[in-house]
């Protein structure tokens, strides 16, 4: 995001000021000097037009008083107290704040503040009529309540060209305020090979079909409303469930027809994933079907991306399909074109969503069965749990040994369940922590091994068979298992089952990471 010359207007100014002062004096912050030094530093900073100089390094060194050796490989201090920052925001904001007319949010991975106004709510679109009107960047008219998104602030023209986008996308809030929530203070070195950082820079969610300008989805990121398309039509469904996805309101909106998405993107490498998900020939529609209702095909700047492309046949029914894709460039023009056209019924998309990307590489997937999210020793974000179907989450509270990093083992998911990851063409290296929290221990009080014993499995070929957590490390003890040389099914998933045999089967976390070749 280019910042640097940047300059408000003296109105503009004031009203976001007087935001920050709204923050700093309240109750929550007043009792948190730490982070109320560290918001004021990086809010003068932007005001004063410095933005660029919010770096890791300088937060460490004027705020935490870091000396010139820090290194920010070993020490995460400002990673850290940003996650607290967020969360402590998030606090104001859904409590005494509630009320305020601006909302200051600092994106996951950025150290840059964003002053977003919030508007009050207004009637949604009715979702028996399509809607076929295209949404452009500055619209703001019938946004949703501030508790699901904020409109993005109608900036000076010249600058709103350029940040529009980054901003109504990097309005997030770290935490979502869940129960079972993991202590940052068990943070601690991640337990694979180190992969390259992830690259910063823009990123764009589009709610395909989505009437409104802004979706916050429960993970905390910013989808914009349905936008930079051309032909096709809208449609919005009524609640259902899908399976595979914790939000499933990014597949109750689509786009669907013969159409084309021009998304402008600033020149580099970024990562695409598409989010399908086929509600209309499903076992629960009166239209029937399944297999070969829908077929159609997808191309990328005018090559075939997805050929013969059927949801149904890739995923199954009402079950949201992630496809992901490496090494994605905009053209020429400096947009990065989506066409979609039918070879039976209509082609259809409920997501597109683009990040920054490591060159020829995947980006790390990294989840744990809670509901909150873990950062780990080395600043790593490892997500709540998704792409599942079946198990159930846990939280037994017991004190794992044998780890460094405590934080990735304080849930399970358990029973008889599988996770559909997606990944681009590769190797990949399926990484599985576990920790018997139940049998063996004070909880139960009876049992250890041989209580539970499953099966895992990957793309229907067995990685291990008759896993005995307790009898591999005993009750309470971290237990981790490295799978090496892993390749995608042609769905483009590593589909990671865990089959009881005695008991329930079980997993804490979940990390696959791309391999060299």
């Amino acid at each position: 995001m280019e910042t640097k010359g940047t300059f408000l207007g003296p109105d503009q100014l004031a009203e976001e000021r007087r935001a920050l002062q709204s923050v700093l004096e309240s109750p929550i912050f007043k009792k948190n000097p730490r982070l109320t030094s560290l918001l004021e530093h990086i809010c003068e900073k932007y005001f004063q037009g410095e933005a660029d100089s919010i770096k890791e390094y300088s937060i460490a060194a004027d705020v935490f008083r870091r000396p010139e050796t820090f290194d920010q490989t070993t020490d995460s201090i400002v990673r850290v107290e940003f996650y607290r920052l967020r969360r402590k925001l998030r606090e104001f904001y859904e409590t005494i704040g509630a009320d305020q007319p601006i909302e200051i949010v600092i994106a996951t991975g950025r150290y840059l503040p964003e002053f977003v106004k919030r508007v009050p709510d207004q009637p949604a679109a009715d979702p028996s009529h399509a809607e076929t009107a295209e949404l452009v960047p500055e619209q703001t008219d019938n946004v949703p309540p501030p508790q699901i998104a904020s409109a993005a602030r109608n900036n000076l023209i010249a600058r709103y060209a350029m940040m529009a986008a980054v901003c109504l996308l990097f309005a997030v809030f770290l935490w979502f305020n869940w129960p079972h929530r993991a202590s940052v203070n068990n943070l601690s070195s991640p337990a694979s090979t180190a992969v390259p950082a992830l690259p910063p820079g823009p990123e764009v969610r589009i709610l395909c079909g989505y009437s409104r300008p802004i979706f916050k989805d429960q993970n905390g990121n910013v989808w914009m409303g349905d936008r930079y398309f051309s032909g096709g039509f809208a449609t919005e469904l009524p609640n259902q469930h899908i399976d595979r996805t914790r939000t499933p309101q990014l597949y109750l909106t689509l786009r669907s027809g013969t159409f084309s998405y021009n998304i402008p993107l600033k020149p580099g490498t970024y990562e695409m994933r598409l989010h399908f998900a086929e509600t209309t020939y499903s076992p629960a529609s009166t239209l029937g079907g399944g297999e070969n209702s829908r077929v159609f095909d997808v191309k990328l700047n005018g090559r075939p991306l997805l050929t013969q492309f059927d949801i149904v046949s890739d995923a199954g029914a009402n079950t949201a399909d992630v496809r992901v894709f490496k090494d994605v460039h905009p053209g020429p023009d400096g947009k990065l074109r989506l066409d979609f056209s039918g070879i039976l019924g209509l082609p259809m998309i409920n997501a597109i969503e683009i990040v920054p990307g490591l060159p020829h590489r995947l980006r790390p997937i990294r989840m744990v069965a809670q509901n909150s999210f873990v950062v780990d020793k080395a600043g790593n974000l490892w997500s709540p749990d998704t792409y599942f179907s079946g198990g159930q989450l846990a939280a037994d509270k017991i004190d794992i040994g044998g780890t460094d990093d405590p934080g990735l083992y304080g849930g399970e998911r358990y029973g008889n369940f599988s996770f559909a990851l997606p990944v681009d063409q590769g190797t990949y290296a399926l990484t599985l922590y576990f920790a018997e929290k139940y049998w063996g221990t004070n909880i139960s009080k009876k049992g250890g091994t041989g209580s539970r014993v499953f099966d895992v499995l990957c793309n229907g070929i067995a990685l291990a068979r008759n896993m005995d957590i307790a009898k591999e490390v005993g009750p309470g003890r971290a237990y981790k298992r490295i799978f090496h040389g892993l390749h995608p099914n042609a769905q483009g998933k590593l589909l990671v089952s865990l089959v009881p045999d005695v008991n329930y089967a079980s997993v804490d976390a979940v990390e696959v990471e791309e391999e060299e070749p």
